[in-house]
């Protein structure tokens, strides 16, 4: 299937992309050939739908805690040695903590590793607060970060936990030591992707897609669609999405974070965020991605006070941790080896 034809237009999928929504060409080796790991052992609930209980059963077990902040309980995890270098991992939109389920066993020899799920998405409760936007995300974790006692540590972000990540720096300074991008969106997603065969019917069927719930195969597709053809999600990556996001309110929360991101983009110039940053910089950038619309060029203008790193991965599409966990954490491992040591 020609690679325009496997493209669809973000704002039919109520914002999909937006939902997701010097150089080095690395080259793939046998030895870094994607992990065969399954990260959830137990199976998934009968029924379509699970229920909350049976959800965090499955994708909540030790390590995971809850954490309450300013009235949210957060869903966290941390692994690794105790009082090792702290690296902090932020998911993209749609998906949650375990987005980096092939990359913590390979930084975790060398790093204390925290991930959560930044609200609204994941297992992470309701806000009271009732506000859902990319400065109340970044401001949740600084009470996080407070709350488990990190003050220094490097940031890996990918998509819109970029946004948070870059927001978080700018409120809170002093705390981001380093900090790394896989998907970077500066400027407002693509807007011109145009849909599939599969994707728009998908889009159509309210089996699949309503505001209420999104089915296993809607979010299938949105990971087919949005990486290369020699990439196969498996049954785990989606069951992970699809569990949380279809939890009661789920969607209706995320709506409320994606159209005050969009606002933002809209009334904004969101990139200029980058320009905060005063500590080295990676930007390991997915040339097949098609969602994040400006260059990688561009994006490292945009740090105008931060000493950048790019390096270029040209088979690589929206979710390189999944696609090519070993080549995306090795280099990412080198980069964190080089700065956290300075």
């Amino acid at each position: 299937m020609a690679r325009g034809h496997r493209m669809f237009r973000a704002a039919a999928v109520t914002g999909a992309a937006a939902l997701l929504a010097a150089a080095v060409c690395t080259p793939l080796t046998a030895s870094e050939a994607p992990l065969a790991v399954t990260p959830s052992p137990l199976p998934p609930p009968s029924g379509t739908v699970p229920t909350l209980a049976q959800a965090r059963a499955r994708w909540a077990g030790a390590p995971s805690r809850f954490v309450t902040v300013d009235g949210v309980p957060i869903h966290v995890r941390e692994e690794g040695r105790k009082g090792a270098p702290v690296v902090v991992l932020l998911h993209g939109s749609i998906a949650n903590l375990h987005e980096w389920d092939l990359v913590v066993p390979l930084l975790a020899d060398r790093y204390r590793v925290v991930r959560f799920d930044w609200s609204p998405y994941g297992l992470s409760g309701p806000d009271p607060s009732g506000v859902y936007s990319t400065p109340r995300a970044a401001q949740l974790m600084d009470g996080l970060m407070r709350a488990l006692g990190h003050d220094r540590f490097a940031v890996v972000a990918t998509s819109n936990g970029a946004n948070v990540a870059l927001e978080y720096n700018r409120a809170y300074p002093g705390h981001a030591v380093a900090m790394a991008f896989s998907m970077l969106p500066l400027e407002r997603p693509s807007q011109t992707r145009q849909i599939g065969a599969r994707m728009r019917a998908l889009v159509a069927d309210p089996r699949h897609n309503s505001p209420q719930y999104r089915s296993r195969e809607f979010y299938r597709e949105v990971l087919q669609d949005t990486t290369p053809p020699t990439f196969r999600a498996k049954d785990w990556m989606v069951d992970s999405i699809h569990d949380a996001n279809a939890q009661p309110g789920a969607l209706a929360r995320q709506a409320d974070y994606i159209a005050a991101n969009v606002r933002l983009f809209q009334t904004t110039d969101v990139g200029a965020v980058a320009e905060a940053v005063h500590v080295p910089v990676l930007l390991q950038w997915c040339t097949y991605d098609t969602v994040i619309s400006q260059s990688a060029q561009a994006s490292v203008r945009r740090f105008k006070n931060a000493q950048v790193r790019l390096i270029n991965y040209p088979t690589l599409g929206h979710f390189p941790f999944w696609e090519n966990p070993r080549l995306f954490t090795r280099d990412l491992k080198r980069w964190l080896g080089q700065v956290m040591t300075r």
